[in-house]
């Protein structure tokens, strides 16, 4: 990952100016006693523990909490507010699929048309794709063509895209890529005659009163642009890179506030941007319930309107439109957690709070001097194999659990059989090894509702397995590495398995629930299982996982001014030695 150079200038004055600059745009910090309030508590409890963002919450025209947590810049110490910038990643398809229906509104293009009519030199066998087909991730181009930051312009990455094979025959499957809106963005400049960000601006953001939205046009240096942090790095933001380039316009990297993102949620409940019917088009799903720049759901709370975006960097981000229900959740982050975008976490326990339920809270922690002193780290052994690693990073201990009994110590602090967890690691790694031998039995077997979802999780390992060869070589070892709670279904357990070829790995991550598989997906990002611990006492420190919301204690042996063992605190007490 290219690294980038700080500007030189005192982290105290710049963290300094970017609150003064904040101050100034009028910080919009909304707090509501009742629901507000305790949603409020929730997220002020779990910022101690990884949580890092802002956060809106409306029901119907009232929002009920805009705040943010967290450091938006650690090394300038500057917070994240609800007036910070956050990267809104693929949400920004949703802005290009409206930006086709104003235009579609105007008559100057209809969703049916074929590519043809719009570009030039369209080769053959892609004559037949419509913008329908774009819109609806179903036109069976390749997923990208190149980096987000890398310098592209937009007729020779239009040629690039159209130049390669066409992975599937348009309209027949859904397969999400990116260059889908690269394409319509693309068209959204030949038809308006407007630069993309210019025309979005001019149609969706200017009548929405979204003032701080976009890729260049707003003054960012007057508010405070969230850096990404992942893997413990500050990898800066988009402001620090090549950008906006083609390989990014119109299917991801706009930036936006919370605010801003809740003036498009009205804007889209009423017609004063969309009519009737092009709203109508817009959140009518085609399939795989994608409809146009967004998902939409059907689920017990009603009718879920959504998107979400991010990168391996850190940026996280997503809008949640219970429409029936009136309830809307924002969500932008600005580091992940345990290997996984940080919304994953948390979003089952926000929309729970939301609709009236309640989560286990964090333990009270203050902040003491203990974290001061280096006593603390180094590498801990358990007898049965497994080992912690402590070390102090970003004002908490760090505590990294290598093996599945020290993790599973960590995780399932109410108890587990050890049993269970190898009998899944051993299940995943075992239908994965037979995958690859095409044999789909074992994978028939584990599935929950497989007259459904075979076809449809056959087709994705397949895909990514044979989209990747180039880059793993030949798979010569399939390796489970662990099970814990799942961060993506509440209640279930995941286990990550790699295959380790030739010349890299490919990863996935196999859900479970009462012994059947519930989902499959690929797993970008490999991850160790660690969590921050902050102090109770010099000897006693409390942790809490942020995807499966469970409280951890540890505590520490001192001699000589020194630790000499750990011990996990649960159901069962583990105690692992420190390595002299």
């Amino acid at each position: 990952m290219k690294q980038f150079q700080k500007k030189s200038c005192f982290p105290w004055i710049l963290g300094f100016l970017s609150l003064l600059l904040a101050s100034e745009a009028g910080a919009a910090e909304i707090v509501k006693s009742g629901l507000g309030a305790k949603i409020d508590r929730y997220l002020t409890g779990i910022t101690p523990f990884g949580f890092a963002g802002a956060v809106l919450v409306a029901r119907g025209d009232e929002i009920l909490l805009n705040k943010g947590y967290g450091l938006a810049i650690r090394s300038q110490n500057v917070p994240n507010t609800a007036d910070t910038i956050f990267c809104l990643g693929s949400i920004t398809k949703q802005f290009t699929a409206a930006a086709i229906m104003t235009l579609e509104m105007q008559g100057k293009l209809k969703t049916e048309d074929p590519l043809t009519t719009y570009i030039e030199d369209v080769p053959a066998d892609k004559s037949g794709l419509t913008l329908h087909h774009l819109l609806t991730h179903t036109s069976g181009l390749v997923p990208d063509v190149g980096g987000d930051y890398e310098k592209a312009e937009r007729d020779e990455t239009v040629r690039k895209i159209l130049a390669l094979p066409l992975e599937s025959k348009p309209g027949k499957q859904f397969a999400y890529s990116n260059v889908n809106y690269t394409l319509l963005a693309a068209i959204v400049e030949k038809v308006s005659g407007r630069p993309y960000e210019t025309y979005l601006y001019e149609h969706l953001f200017r009548p929405a009163g979204m003032e701080w939205t976009g890729y260049r046009r707003p003054k960012w240096n007057t508010r405070a642009v969230a850096h990404w942090y992942s893997r413990g790095q500050d990898n800066f933001n988009s402001l620090e890179r090549p950008f906006p380039y083609w390989n990014l316009i119109g299917n991801g990297g706009i930036l936006s506030t919370t605010d801003d993102m809740f003036k498009w949620h009205k804007a889209l409940l009423g017609e004063k941007i969309l009519s009737a019917a092009a709203k109508k088009k817009l959140f009518t799903p085609f399939l795989n319930e994608y409809a146009y720049g967004w998902d939409v759901l059907k689920t017990p709370r009603g009718t879920l309107i959504q998107h979400n975006g991010g990168s391996d960097l850190g940026n996280n981000a997503e809008i949640r439109r219970y429409v029936d229900a009136g309830i809307v959740t924002i969500l932008l982050c600005n580091q992940f957690y345990s290997g996984r975008p940080l919304i994953d976490a948390v979003r089952g326990k926000i929309e729970g709070l939301a609709f009236g339920g309640d989560v286990p809270l964090p333990p009270l922690v203050k902040a003491l001097d203990t974290l001061a002193s280096n006593k603390y780290e180094g590498s801990y052994s358990l007898s049965s194999g497994g080992s912690f690693a402590v070390s102090i990073e970003n004002n908490s201990l760090q505590v990294r659990a290598q093996g599945q009994d020290a993790i599973a110590a960590l995780v399932f602090p109410e108890g587990i059989d050890p049993n269970a967890l190898d009998e899944l690691n051993k299940r995943s790694q075992a239908i994965l090894e037979a995958v690859l031998r095409n044999d789909f039995g074992p994978l028939s077997e584990a599935l929950d509702n497989k007259e459904k979802r075979l076809s449809r999780v056959r087709d994705l390992l397949e895909r990514r397995i044979a989209e990747d060869k180039s880059r793993t070589g030949k798979i010569e070892r399939v390796e489970a590495l662990r099970t814990l709670p799942s961060a993506m279904e509440a209640g279930a357990l995941e286990t990550a398995v790699v295959l380790r070829g030739e010349k890299g790995v490919l990863a996935f991550r196999l859900i479970w629930r009462d012994g059947k598989n519930i989902g499959i997906g690929p797993l970008d990002l490999i991850a160790p299982v660690f969590f921050p611990f902050q102090p109770l006492s010099e000897t006693e420190f409390a942790g809490h996982d942020l995807a499966s919301a469970k409280n951890m204690k540890i505590s520490f042996e001192l001699a000589g001014g020194s630790a000499k063992s750990l011990t996990v605190f649960g159901k069962t007490k583990m105690t692992a030695l420190k390595r002299q």
